[in-house]
């Protein structure tokens, strides 16, 4: 039923639950698992110099989250495919659902910034209204 399964992963201890989550759906369905990680920092405000620092930095953290989230499904390294992606994340969410035929994305019910989920509506909220196949939200 779920043999393509998205999990767009933020850092929070409620992506990491969605992550295992998603990993025990992906293994009960046989399915396929994607971790998702979307920096969404601008760095427009950056001078040149400090750029490439600054892109490197935030991959390395983007990478940091993938990781401890991969780490969180127990699954073997060949079971599960990271993406890390730059830009806004409900955008990069859906085009990646849009890409690549997921049947289901699994998401944490809260990010790491409550105060700017509540002044701009959350991610999985949003998601939610505006996705194209069946959203679980875990807390």
């Amino acid at each position: 039923m779920f043999n393509n399964i998205l999990a767009p992963v933020d850092g929070s201890e409620f992506s990491l639950n969605a992550a295992r989550v998603a990993a025990s759906i992906a293994n009960k369905y046989s399915g396929k698992l994607t971790l998702l990680h979307v920096i969404s920092e601008s760095l427009s405000n950056r001078s040149v110099a400090d750029l490439n620092q600054g892109i490197a930095l935030l991959r390395a953290e983007g990478s940091r989250i993938l990781e401890a989230a991969f780490d969180a499904t127990g699954k073997a390294e060949n079971e599960v495919e990271k993406a890390l992606s730059w830009g806004n994340p409900m955008e990069i969410i859906l085009e990646e659902v849009a890409n690549n035929g997921y049947d289901l994305i699994v998401m944490g019910s809260r990010g790491l910034s409550p105060i700017r989920g509540l002044l701009m509506g959350s991610v999985s909220e949003r998601i939610t209204r505006a996705a194209t196949c069946p959203v679980l939200i875990v807390k």
